[in-house]
């Protein structure tokens, strides 16, 4: 069915996703782009060493372009350079398991705020005996309630997390509960690199000895495995709360905002539909004419 035909129903989505996730789809495809930039010029590099010949025992100066002047080398082989160089390559990897974990925390934050705003009456075991939007208009503020589950959704162990999940919306996203344990290894490993160089955090912070510790290993497969299970994570999440407590939330947020600055000079409802659809359209929304003014009668109305 054509955008202009659809009309607006307040809990069934237009999208199969949110904004929310859409937005945290960018920064993954920003994150994949910086990678594949990077390991295009990781394989050049050796593939150049192989065609000229470079053997081992040669200063890497010979072959490559360092800031410093000749004498004055860090690596004093090929060998020397090659170990750090292959290290970086981990490092980039334990870096963008950091970035892909924090992305995630980031759009769970923004999803659950969503479905509990969109429908508060899941706070008392009441779903959708109330409209978040009518709330929103009349001036109310983020509940106390609201920050304590997302900070426990989003923080500690993923059993406290999805148990808190549950106790909110009732149930969990089986995918979640089936990767579980996957997950909790995701965020220690986070952890260990947020707060301890990608090292044992324990170990770390034993100053008793001289020696640092030796760094995780995290392969390119692993990481592909890893992101993976952090996309369809946020994917299965997606889909059960927009399907059960967003629905077209965030379009009559947008709406919300909008109202006041074209009320007073637009005085039709059609013509402030057809604002919305243009404001809309910005964003690259084609909702349609039909689903705006469905939108706009139903926001003034509640």
């Amino acid at each position: 069915m054509a955008a202009s035909q659809v009309k607006f129903e307040r809990w069934n989505a237009l999208n199969s996703n949110t904004w929310s996730y859409n937005v945290f789809s960018k920064y993954n495809d920003e994150l994949n782009e910086l990678l594949w930039s990077y390991r295009a010029v990781f394989k050049q590099t050796f593939k150049n060493l192989q065609s000229n010949k470079a053997k081992l025992t040669d200063l890497p100066s010979q072959h490559l372009l360092f800031d410093v002047p000749k004498g004055e080398e860090v690596f004093k082989s090929i060998t020397d350079w090659s170990k750090r160089f292959n290290e970086f390559n981990n490092w980039t990897n334990l870096n963008s398991l950091l970035t892909l974990t924090s992305n995630l925390e980031t759009y769970i934050s923004t999803v659950v705020s969503l479905a509990i705003e969109s429908d508060p009456g899941i706070l008392f075991e009441s779903s959708k005996s109330i409209d978040g939007i009518s709330l929103v208009k009349n001036g109310a503020k983020i509940s106390k309630y609201q920050k304590d589950i997302i900070t426990s959704i989003t923080k500690g162990d993923w059993n406290s997390r999805i148990s808190c999940y549950k106790s909110t919306f009732g149930v969990v996203p089986n995918y979640l509960e089936k990767n579980l344990g996957e997950l909790e290894k995701i965020r220690n490993l986070r952890n260990k690199i947020g707060h301890a160089f990608g090292r044992d955090i324990e170990g770390s912070r034993n100053h008793e000895v001289k020696e640092i510790q030796q760094i995780e290993k995290l392969s390119d497969k692993n990481l592909k495995k890893i992101q993976y299970i952090i996309i369809n994570s946020a994917k299965s999440i997606d889909e059960h709360l927009l399907k059960n407590h967003i629905g077209e939330y965030q379009r009559l947020l947008f709406y919300h905002k909008l109202f006041p600055s074209i009320s007073p000079k637009q005085k039709h409802q059609s013509d402030r539909a057809v604002i919305l659809k243009k404001e809309l359209g910005k964003y690259g929304d084609i909702s349609g004419k039909l689903f705006c003014k469905g939108l706009v009668k139903y926001y003034e109305e509640i």
